[in-house]
């Protein structure tokens, strides 16, 4: 018998062409973008700004990359998150992918407001939109499939690797002509993911500090030790 399908999954993965996961936060991003358009009241409410953090207003460190304020980063951002995490969704697993994008929302969050305590600039700077998280997304996606081809704005191939090399590049040339404040959570966003994607992390560094650490030990033991060579003399309690 067959089995009938759940029209709800059926809606969160358009049709079949994507994870469930990936539909879902690509159906947050709209509606949510579309609710703070009709209620202004509710995207201020969203949007981090470190100052207001660090008064006690500890959710703008997640809700911020779910609310767009015009239609064409809306629709971009949506369409980034719908290829490139589908992708990513089908190699880590839909557990794995969600968990990154909150962590990586709240990480870039956390970095701003960390930043902020020493850059006035940017205590009082409002961040909005799904993109520092996205460019996250897209780093990893171009190190996981370095010779993979797209087609960057429909018309121009390129590979992983070089879109990896466009992605920062890109972000640091807005940040020239935009200023350096206005895109410090996407720069860290994109640069703990090419830590976490080369394979460093803090439990890794954590236990090679630890193997580093016992091997010192072992040889301020061993200081008083002498190598006996084979020409030596047996010891006598050999004979």
């Amino acid at each position: 018998m067959r089995r009938r399908e759940n029209p709800l999954d059926e809606l969160l993965t358009f049709g079949g062409r994507v994870p469930s996961a990936v539909g879902a936060l690509v159906a947050l991003l709209v509606l949510s973008s579309l609710a703070g358009a009709l209620q202004p009241w509710l995207r201020a409410a969203a949007v981090l700004v470190p100052g207001a953090v660090w008064a006690g207003q500890l959710w703008r460190v997640v809700s911020y990359p779910f609310f767009e304020s015009d239609p064409l980063s809306l629709v971009f951002g949506g369409l980034m998150l719908f290829w490139f995490g589908r992708d990513l969704s089908y190699a880590w697993g839909a557990r794995r992918f969600l968990l990154t994008f909150l962590a990586f929302t709240a990480a870039a969050g956390v970095v701003t407001c960390l930043v902020a305590r020493v850059w006035p600039v940017v205590w009082v700077h409002p961040y909005l939109g799904i993109w520092p998280v996205v460019d996250a997304l897209v780093v990893a996606w171009a190190m996981i499939f370095p010779d993979r081809q797209i087609l960057l704005y429909f018309a121009l191939p390129v590979s992983g690797n070089t879109l990896l090399y466009l992605t920062i590049g890109g972000t640091l040339l807005y940040a020239v002509f935009g200023g350096l404040a206005a895109f410090v959570p996407h720069l860290a966003a994109e640069g703990m993911m090419l830590i976490l994607a080369r394979g460093y992390s803090l439990r890794g560094f954590w236990q090679t500090m630890r193997i580093r650490s016992q091997e010192r030990r072992a040889r301020r033991r061993a200081k008083h030790l002498k190598v006996v060579g084979k020409e030596s003399e047996p010891p006598r309690w050999m004979n």
